[in-house]
């Protein structure tokens, strides 16, 4: 199909232009070359190098050197929602292709540091390495080293979506920041009716990084758009799990999803990262004493993802060691930064929560703290959404952060880029990654309890589905102070309960919901809070969260509303099986519903479901009806439940 899909292009590339002379024809497939080199150039000098090290701003790499291949894996589409398959994809084509047809409107999702900017840096360069750097696609050839499939795109447009923010026209993004880069003022009018044919009429592909960063303007715009005319364009988007949860973007817009989950060989890379950290003769030892660490640590989950993988390689190399904690990397990260600005060390007689203790620069810095996480708080949480992630220097003096800019931006907590006018320029800013305002955002929280009945309270409010947004907030919140991550958990799941989108959008949500309350437990265990009570009245088990989800469980079972038992045939829970009932058998997990008087539906779905299921009428104590699984088990329900069995036992 690559084949044939880039016969087609040759066939037409340049030509399919109307009422063209030879002459206009010839000038048009000059410019277009020409701005195909000048894009390269552009890509090569914004896109080719990654920093390593988030603690290190100018510790910085060529992508190739240290570029790691991810790991992404096949969605396939459901009648309520996008459901991740086994099946791992390995080229270009897979993503463009479906069933050899190809996909409009492509999005890859992935949690924060994941690796989806990365990704869709890396392919724009691959563009610009052309046919003669590809590898032949076999099974043998490296992870997406089928660079043919690239140029089947005449031109790849990058685009940055956080600084496109009130823009929903895709057009108006690549004239912004594309040709307004290439071309000096005089000249841009022209490059953007070439641009503009060149959409018409070539096959593009329009890379869109970071849709959960982004807000159209008004309701209306919940993805940028292509007009009519650019039918040859194809759409790879990058975006949290979360922005498709929400239900603003509709099951027909999206052709094809694929799920980021972090790189397939995070030892490789943080081997690699060593190396440029260490000396070469050190570099073995160093490297096998690293890997007993993480597994001592329990830390190998943790370096799926790029950016928590640099934070821990780079503190492991200055003599840091961690402990699972995404609070304490993020903590760790506060720190390195700070010590960029200020070098003074001091140490807190009285931590404002535990994992400050060991911290040496912090302290010294600790009103700069209270200042930015005071505005992170309020940009996610007060501002309108298209001032939340870049913002002006109106927001900096009303939370006094021009006061200590220098100190911001010096230490690399914030970034700014300065933004071009017809009347004036000025500057915009940022945090450095939004995981990182989200961190600060929870640590304000923390330190102001009241904030999650009054602001937190009115902002849920406002935005129905804004629960899932602030999950990354919510994750850190439960590792900083429990008390409030719980409040904010009953908070949150009230409006998961009361969710009346549509069947298919709500599905997504609970599930999104059960991942982050499952998120938030492991990180408050991992900062020593084993009592945490966290809320929850939707459960969607599956093969792999069944143990640690049935661990909150315990704790909600009287607030249950639904309960789904998904188990995999193909992926036996390691010899242990699913118990609906009493059970003193330690290798089963058990479900006790005697308390469940709120459950309204049940699903057991799986071979390692067994039980003796019996209905009991709980108004009375008599048994209402009876199906034998085995003679093992038993499944008290009240009558009044919805249920649906499904297990091929029966």
């Amino acid at each position: 199909m690559i084949a044939q899909f880039k016969d087609h292009i040759n066939k037409t590339k340049y030509t399919d232009t109307d009422n063209k002379t030879a002459a206009g024809q010839d000038e048009y497939v000059a410019k277009c070359k020409e701005l195909i080199e000048s894009m390269k150039k552009l890509y090569n000098k914004k896109l080719n190098h990654l920093t390593i090290s988030p603690l290190d701003d100018y510790s910085d790499e060529k992508i190739r050197d240290v570029y790691m291949t991810p790991k992404i894996m096949a969605m396939r589409k459901d009648k309520k929602a996008f459901l991740k398959t086994e099946k791992q994809v390995n080229t270009y084509k897979e993503v463009f292709l479906t069933d050899n047809s190809v996909n409009p409107r492509i999005f890859i999702q992935g949690e924060a540091g994941s690796g989806k900017t990365t990704f869709l840096a890396k392919l724009a360069l691959d563009w610009c390495e052309g046919v003669h750097g590809s590898i032949a696609s076999d099974n043998s050839a490296p992870i997406f080293a089928d660079l043919d499939a690239l140029q089947c795109y005449e031109f790849v447009f990058h685009i940055t979506l956080r600084n496109s923010v009130n823009q929903f026209d895709v057009y108006t993004m690549i004239e912004k920041q594309i040709m307004d880069s290439i071309y000096s003022p005089t000249d841009r009018e022209k490059a953007y009716e070439l641009v503009s044919e060149i959409m018409k009429h070539q096959r593009c592909l329009v890379l869109l990084d970071g849709l959960d960063e982004w807000t159209g303007p008004g309701d209306q715009h919940n993805l940028p758009t292509l007009v009519v005319d650019h039918i040859k364009c194809v759409m790879l988007i990058s975006t949290r799990p979360w922005k498709l949860a929400d239900g603003k973007v509709k099951h027909s817009d999206i052709d094809a999803l694929f799920q980021l989950e972090g790189i397939n060989e995070p030892l490789e890379l943080s081997k690699t990262i060593l190396s440029r950290l260490v000396d070469k003769e050190e570099l073995e030892i160093t490297y096998s004493a690293f890997t007993l660490y993480v597994e001592k640590q329990k830390l190998r989950e943790l370096l799926s993802s790029p950016m928590m993988l640099s934070a821990i390689v780079c503190s492991y190399a200055d003599g840091i060691e961690l402990k699972g904690s995404k609070c304490d990397i993020y903590i760790l990260l506060v720190e390195s930064l700070f010590k960029k600005a200020n070098s003074n060390k001091s140490t807190f007689t009285h931590p404002p929560f535990p994992l400050f203790t060991r911290t040496e620069h912090i302290q010294p810095n600790v009103e700069n703290l209270n200042r930015l996480a005071e505005m992170a708080f309020h940009l996610l949480f007060v501002n309108e959404r298209e001032n939340a992630i870049v913002f002006s220097i109106k927001e900096l003096k009303k939370f006094k952060i021009d006061e200590i800019k220098d100190f911001a931006l010096k230490s690399g907590i914030l970034s700014a880029q300065r933004t071009a006018s017809a009347l004036r320029s000025s500057s915009s800013f940022m945090f450095i990654h939004l995981s990182m305002q989200e961190f600060l955002a929870a640590y304000h929280i923390a330190r102001n309890a009241n904030l999650i009945d009054g602001i937190i309270s009115i902002y849920l409010n406002r935005h129905p589905k804004a629960y899932l947004d602030i999950s990354q907030v919510f994750i850190f919140l439960c590792g900083l102070d429990v008390s409030c991550a719980e409040r904010l958990s009953s908070m949150t799941d009230e409006r998961d309960a009361s969710n009346t989108t549509t069947s298919t959008s709500r599905y997504s949500s609970h599930a999104m919901f059960n991942r982050t309350i499952l998120e938030g437990c492991r990180e408050a265990n991992a900062n020593g809070y084993s009592d945490i009570a966290l809320k929850l009245s939707h459960f969607y088990f599956d093969n792999n969260n069944i143990i640690d989800l049935h661990k909150i469980w315990e704790n909600n079972a009287a607030n249950a509303i639904v309960l789904h038992v998904h188990i995999d045939d193909m992926k036996p829970l390691e010899n242990q099986r699913i118990s609906p009932g009493n059970d003193e058998c330690a290798s089963q997990i058990t479900f006790d519903l005697h308390s469940c008087l709120e459950l309204t539906h049940l699903e057991l779905s799986g071979r390692c479901i067994l039980g003796k299921v019996i209905l009991i009428c709980m108004a009375v104590g008599t048994v209402y009806s009876v199906r034998e699984i085995t003679d093992a088990r038993c499944l008290i329900l009240p009558v009044w439940a919805h249920w649906n069995f499904r297990s091929a036992l029966f």
